[in-house]
């Protein structure tokens, strides 16, 4: 069975996006994936300096 998704939304400034847009390609990765990548390693950063504290 699939695992369910949700959509995540949000506003970057535009150059911002235009280089991600152009990484992606040029890895030949989905935004999607590199989202998902971006977000669990924010989540683990954030994690790991809770701790530290």
């Amino acid at each position: 069975m699939a695992e369910e998704t949700r959509e995540v939304r949000g506003r970057l400034p535009k150059d911002l996006k235009i280089a991600f847009e152009i990484a992606c390609a040029r890895l030949e990765v989905t935004q999607t994936a590199a989202l998902e990548e971006a977000i669990r390693d924010w989540l683990h950063k954030k994690e790991s300096s809770e701790k530290q504290q």
